[in-house]
């Protein structure tokens, strides 16, 4: 390797992390700040936490699979820690240090970066940021219609409305495993071999199952309770509405699963959860949104009940959020067990289908910076005035870039603030100095304002 390829990858980022140009971090900064204004219209309060916990309680319950991808590390005094991997697994840690101080049912919401050891491929990183709202205190179903109604609110604000929300049930999925055949100790394996179906297929899944002291039986046994006859055509065809309760084939293929598995208590419990928020979603005015996948797994291990994923039907992305419900979690902390439930939204993968429906988006965005003050001469009186009006317009809230070169000329200044998208520029000369007035230019209309400073504020107000 020749010492300038080194020097070359010795200033590239680690793989699976990306550095941002200011662009991409104002689409970033103004997703996330349209998803904390949704957040908290619905009354969830944002809380931190530290961005690494010990491993122990970090992976607790999370499931073999994700346990290897967590980022570990020991401090100077040997104990080994780990970056968070998600935001559910510290809210677990968070609730048992903090429940006594904390109002129920306590709503939560946390937007940050987090990290997984993954392998990098369309749409998966190492470190990305998630945004999650979470209900501590409610067993109640309503509790994840909120969650998927936030998650539909959210994504109009955001321009994203051609998707659908994946359902399922752990209870549902257990009783499954069970009737067919697989052993209690290889349900694990069992379900996080199948969550990889879908991208890598029946024969590798089959395979993977033989490895793992499974059988192809097994597999058939599961396969067969799940499949029902014609029901994708009967979902896909959606010929229903959200109020239409006899004709909905959600519930319609559910009241059938619950004769193949009569016989488990635990499935049919799940059944009816599920069959209780497909009736109840007209309320929210979601139903068209919501589709019944009998094969959805999650393969996080926390989960006890309703699991969810949002797919997008515009970009081959795989799920984009998702979320579920983890009743028995923050008794693994130490504290007593309350109905729980979460949903999460990948930041990174709503920014990528958004630039893959609208390339070159990114770069239409307008500036943070409003304002760019430029001056015609390098006289010492004007550059103060131009100074003071930078300093009165950042006053008044407006963000303001003054011109830092005192030789640069008057149409590469306007240049710049071009090429920066910032919508105005304020233009000052001689006359502006001595009319204590300044040209207010808006650079998309071409039009010009020769105004006072305070009518200037107005005007950009």
């Amino acid at each position: 390797m020749s010492d300038n390829f080194k020097s070359i990858q010795q200033v590239q980022p680690p793989k699976g992390t990306r550095d941002f140009l200011p662009n991409a971090m104002i689409l970033r900064r103004n997703i996330i700040e349209k998803i904390r204004k949704c957040f908290e219209l619905y009354g969830f309060s944002e809380i931190d936490s530290p961005v690494f916990e010990y491993f122990e309680l970090l992976s607790r319950k999370c499931g073999e699979e994700i346990e290897k991808e967590i980022y570990t590390f020991k401090d100077k005094a040997d104990r080994k820690l780990g970056l968070r991997f998600e935001f559910t697994s510290p809210l677990g840690r968070y609730y048992a240090s903090n429940n006594s101080k904390l109002t129920k049912p306590f709503k939560r919401y946390i937007i940050g970066k987090v990290y997984r050891y993954e392998n990098t491929q369309n749409g998966r990183y190492r470190e990305f940021y998630q945004a999650d709202a979470d209900i501590v205190g409610v067993y109640s179903m309503f509790a994840e219609l909120e969650l998927m109604d936030l998650a539909v609110f959210t994504l109009e604000k955001l321009g994203l409305n051609n998707y659908e929300i994946h359902l399922n049930n752990r209870k549902i999925l257990d009783g499954i495993i069970e009737s067919a055949g697989i052993p209690a100790d290889k349900k694990e394996a069992a379900l996080r071999i199948l969550d990889k179906l879908s991208k890598i297929g029946e024969n590798k899944t089959v395979k993977e199952f033989i490895e793992n002291g499974l059988t192809e039986e097994n597999y058939k046994s599961f396969i067969n309770l799940v499949n029902g006859s014609n029901f994708a055509e009967e979902i896909n065809a959606g010929n229903y509405d959200d109020g239409d309760k006899e004709n909905n084939p959600n519930i319609i293929f559910l009241e059938s699963l619950k004769e193949k598995l009569k016989n488990n208590a635990q499935s049919l419990e799940g059944i009816n959860e599920l069959i209780d928020i497909f009736k109840n979603s007209n309320k929210f005015k979601i139903g068209k949104y919501l589709k019944f996948d009998p094969l959805l797994v999650r393969g996080l291990g926390y989960y006890t009940g309703p699991i969810f994923e949002i797919k997008s039907l515009d970009v081959n992305i795989g799920s984009f959020a998702a979320g579920g419900r983890y009743d028995n979690l923050l008794e693994l902390y130490g504290t007593r067990p309350e109905g729980a439930c979460g949903l999460s939204f990948g930041v990174d993968r709503i920014i990528d289908i958004i630039n893959a429906k609208t390339p070159g988006y990114i770069n239409e965005l307008p500036s943070s910076t409003k304002v760019f003050v430029a001056y015609l001469e390098p006289d010492e009186k004007i550059i103060d005035y131009a100074f003071d009006v930078a300093k009165e317009l950042r006053a008044n809230g407006i963000a303001c870039e003054i011109n830092l070169n005192e030789k640069l000329n008057i149409s590469k200044q306007l240049k710049y603030a071009d090429s920066r998208n910032i919508s105005y520029a304020v233009v000052i000369g001689s006359n502006e100095l001595f009319e204590n007035k300044i040209k207010l230019k808006d650079m998309k209309k071409a039009e010009e304002f020769f105004v006072s400073i305070k009518e200037a504020v107005e005007i950009l107000k």
